[in-house]
This record gives structure tokens, C-alpha cells and sequence, in this order.
């Protein structure tokens, strides 16, 4: 009896998803289109450690599917202040569909203090400074559009610094692996 419920509810998501899907509205994702995203961030540093962090994000159709913009990253993990600004491309791939799958990079600086930081292994670091360290970043993911104007993105993205920069299990490193969940706006 209690599998009613559930099942009423996984019937009317996937008729949802269908009426969308017959819609004929294609994603906001053509030439001259702009884009503005918010996201979270859950970093995996080590397996049993998550942390997190926001990005702010504008962009620009530069021609259909590809997107040329700004971003700009603000977190504070486990003492480690950083603040990321740095200028980014996607491809968008399948457009004439409600999920699509996406690639991108980045280019940037990352201002990092270390004021907060605490139980780091200095045997194989160096006592950490305040410092700039420049960033290159790469993602894969999918933004899931559920009007042609709004989608949730998720992605997976890795990101290598020129500075041990990143805190992953009581030591800094020079890059990081980090899930993304987002919300995108187009007009």
C-alpha cells in the first residue's frame, strides 16, 4: 500500500518530463544570449572530508553553444580564505534537448590566506604565506533545463594551482577534484 505514493510520484515526474520534452522551446543557448549561474560547491579533498564554497558567474554566447565568461570563486575551508577570479569557456553539445551535456576551462588568480589554518604537516610543505597563485581548471557536466530559460547544472571539475593552495588531509596541495551543484539564468 505504501508503494502507491511513490509510484503516483515517479509517474507524474517522468509525464512532466515528457510534456517538456514534446515542448518545441529549445534551451536558451544561441548567439547573444547571456548567462548568469550561482553555484555551490562540495569539495572532496579526501574521501571522508567535504567542504564548501560559492561561485558567482556571467557569460556570453559568442555563437551558438559556446559561451565565453567570468567567474568568480569565494571560500573559506578549513582556515584556508580564497578568492578565485578567472575567465572561462563551454561547448555545449545536444542543444536540441532539455539535458545537455557541457565541457569547459578556466584561467585565473586565486588570492589565498592562510590566517585560520591549523594541524597542518609541515614535513612536507612549507610553512604556508599569504600569496596570488595562478589557476587552470577543467570541467565536464550537464545542465538539466527545466524551462528554456533556467537550468540546474551539476559538473565535476579539477583544478590545478601553480602554489600548494588547497588543504586535502592535514597538507596543502597544488590541485583539487570538486563536485558543482548550480542554478543557471539565461536572457
Amino acid at each position: 500500500m505504501k508503494r502507491y505514493p511513490i509510484l503516483m510520484s515517479l509517474m507524474m515526474s517522468v509525464s512532466a518530463t515528457s510534456l517538456y520534452a514534446q515542448d518545441n522551446s529549445l534551451p536558451m543557448l544561441q548567439q547573444g544570449t547571456k548567462e548568469l549561474a550561482l553555484s555551490g560547491t562540495i569539495e572532496i579533498p579526501e574521501i571522508d572530508e567535504l567542504d564548501f564554497d560559492i561561485d558567482a558567474s556571467y557569460g556570453y554566447f559568442l555563437r551558438d553553444g559556446w559561451e565565453l565568461g567570468v567567474r568568480a570563486v569565494g571560500s573559506d575551508l578549513g582556515g584556508i580564505e580564497r578568492f578565485n577570479f578567472s575567465a572561462f569557456t563551454e561547448y555545449n553539445f545536444n542543444r536540441s534537448s532539455n539535458i545537455v551535456p557541457y565541457i569547459g576551462t578556466s584561467f585565473g588568480v586565486a588570492t589565498v590566506s592562510f590566517d585560520g589554518l591549523k594541524n597542518i604537516d609541515t614535513s612536507t610543505t612549507l610553512s604556508p604565506n599569504d600569496e596570488t597563485s595562478t589557476v587552470f581548471g577543467i570541467q565536464a557536466g550537464v545542465k538539466w533545463f527545466v524551462r528554456p530559460y533556467m537550468a540546474i547544472s551539476t559538473s565535476i571539475g579539477f583544478d590545478v594551482s601553480t602554489d600548494d593552495i588547497y588543504l586535502a588531509d592535514d597538507s596543502l596541495e597544488d590541485n583539487l577534484t570538486r563536485f558543482r551543484l548550480g542554478l543557471r539564468y539565461y536572457f
